[in-house]
């Protein structure tokens, strides 16, 4: 498996910390907030191969997050991340892949899920492309 540096993003501070623990423990070099805005930042500051968004979050939700990574960091691989809300998280996840997520990735989920997904996310080309 290539390692890879991986940002994730997700407002519930546990899954943050849960998910960068699997990936260092598979060799990634992993940054995790549950600031979205803060992410905005991290980004400009440091190169990342991958990006993880929580699709539902306070302050920016995952398509804004996606739509920024698409304009200012094309190269960057998203994997779009949801648990559900009022909604089922493959409603949420069906509008990422339409956004341009390169991987989805449903809450909870295991620790080869995990790694599958990251697997898949450099794979593949985004189904869709976002308007600019």
């Amino acid at each position: 498996m290539t390692k890879h540096k991986i940002l994730v993003i997700d407002d519930e501070a546990d899954i943050c910390e849960m998910t960068k623990l699997l990936l260092e423990r598979a060799g990634h070099e992993v940054a995790c907030t549950s600031d979205s805005r803060l992410a905005a930042r991290m980004l400009k500051e440091q190169s990342f191969d991958a990006v993880i968004t929580d699709m539902l979050m306070p302050d920016k939700d995952g398509l804004e997050v996606m739509a920024d990574l698409r304009r200012h960091h094309p190269e960057v691989r998203i994997i779009a991340s949801s648990g559900g809300g009022r909604v089922s998280s493959d409603s949420y996840l069906h509008i990422a892949r339409k956004s341009g997520a390169h991987a989805l990735l449903s809450k909870p989920f295991t620790m080869p899920e995990l790694l599958a997904c990251i697997e898949q996310a450099f794979q593949t080309m985004p189904v869709a492309k976002p308007a600019a």
